[in-house]
């Protein structure tokens, strides 16, 4: 009888969340620039999806299978937070509200391109790397209507005529690799008379590739680029101002005609092991009706960034 009755409690405590109940996850409000192709809910689903997926690779310890170490050393980090820490994700239409809300310690981290963490670290001394991810290449490319293929293939035959003749190279490293502190500089278009004029969307949400500068003009790598393509175009060159969540529909309103970057990825690098990723195909950033151009700049790296602050 006393067996009994101490089976009986054993088997309540269980029902009550006691001994055997699993720990709950912590929750950490993320942060990431709006993916137009996807929506918040559905990159919510994938990512705890792949929290439940991720549970059942890795080890109790953290630790990835020896044959995966190497692969893995610097990021698996993060890969194994996603086992402990359950990111509740919320999209921003604009960097300057995604800093803001993480700086109020409304948001635990954001999520950035590392060229872009790196620029916001260099300028914020209280912004620091908490994991850095390991990415199947990223690329940015301009965006188009869809019937605007023959602006489409002149922006194509540009940029791989700068890829081939190192001009891309060359304006990368001058706004990107070799920056540092120093504040990106607005480039400088011709004006060519009576030659056709191409409005170009910018977002200044992605520093050091697409900003703002302190005297409201856009500046860094993608003004260079654009100012370049626009010289071997002999076209003008028209900037206006919109936000990353407005980009397709400044295309399809045409007040614009080209947007300045739409992001590709097909997400994180996961384990070779890991044959089932539910963040595949979460990650897109156009809308039906817009069409690419070739990739002008790429990317392996994203930060997640926190505030010491807080």
């Amino acid at each position: 009888m006393k067996k009994f009755f101490f089976a009986f409690l054993l088997i309540l405590s269980f029902a009550a969340g006691g001994l055997a109940a699993a720990p709950e996850p912590e929750a950490v409000n993320a942060g990431v620039l709006t993916y137009l192709g996807t929506t918040e809910e559905a990159f919510q689903r994938g990512l705890d999806g792949l929290r439940k997926t991720l549970a059942a690779f890795i080890p109790a310890d953290g630790k990835f299978p020896e044959d995966e170490t190497r692969e893995f050393d610097e990021f698996q980090g993060f890969l194994s937070s996603l086992v402990t820490q359950r990111r509740i994700i919320r999209f921003y239409d604009s960097l300057l509200s995604m800093q803001m809300a993480l700086r109020s310690g409304k948001l635990d981290e954001i999520s950035l391109p590392e060229c872009v963490g790196l620029f916001l670290i260099d300028r914020n001394p209280h912004y620091e790397i908490q994991f850095s991810l390991n990415m199947e290449p990223s690329t940015i490319s301009f965006g188009f209507r869809r019937e605007d293929t023959a602006l489409q293939k002149e922006f194509n035959d540009v940029i791989t005529a700068m890829k081939k003749d190192g001009t891309l190279a060359r304006l990368e490293e001058k706004n990107i690799l070799e920056l540092g502190s120093k504040e990106p500089a607005p480039a400088k278009f011709q004006n060519f008379k009576d030659a056709p004029v191409v409005k170009v969307a910018v977002t200044g949400d992605m520093p050091p590739i697409d900003l703002i500068a302190a005297d409201g003009r856009p500046a860094g790598y993608n003004t260079a680029v654009l100012a370049e393509i626009g010289r071997r175009l002999k076209k003008n060159i028209r900037l206006i101002s919109v936000d990353t969540g407005g980009r397709s529909a400044a295309l399809a309103s045409r007040r614009a005609d080209v947007v300045f970057w739409y992001r590709s990825t097909e997400g994180m690098k996961m384990p070779q092991k890991l044959k089932e990723n539910p963040m595949k195909d979460l990650m897109k950033d156009t809308l039906e009706g817009v069409i690419l151009s070739i990739p002008y700049y790429e990317w392996e790296t994203d930060l997640i960034i926190r505030n010491t602050r807080n």
